[in-house]
């Protein structure tokens, strides 16, 4: 397989060449995978669980609101994990050429 761009032939899979790499690379950074977001669903589910108390206990409104809270947090928890997802498989599928150290 040749490079789109400059037709060379040494190309590598972009995870195998980041992984390769020695620690003190100036590379290491550049090409790493994307990080992980911290995901902490406890929070969405200990608000959603407050909130329900609330509107048990008779504090309707502040309780729905904290109840649509957390649920507004758990999705945009979960749009961060697509997002890293989606992210991660593009990474993984990427390559790099190394005469010219572009990524396709």
């Amino acid at each position: 397989m040749d490079c789109p761009l400059c037709h060379a032939t040494n190309i590598q899979q972009l995870r195998g060449y980041w992984e390769s790499l020695p620690a003190e690379s100036p590379h290491r950074g550049k090409y790493a995978p994307p990080d992980a977001p911290d995901i902490q669903p406890w929070i969405a589910l200990l608000a959603i669980g407050a909130g329900i108390w609330l509107l048990v206990t008779g504090a309707i409104l502040i309780g729905l609101l904290v109840a649509v809270a957390g649920l507004v947090w758990g999705a945009f928890m979960a749009g961060q994990q697509r997002k890293f997802e989606a992210d991660l498989a593009t990474y993984n599928a990427s390559t790099i050429c190394l005469a010219r150290y572009h990524i396709f």
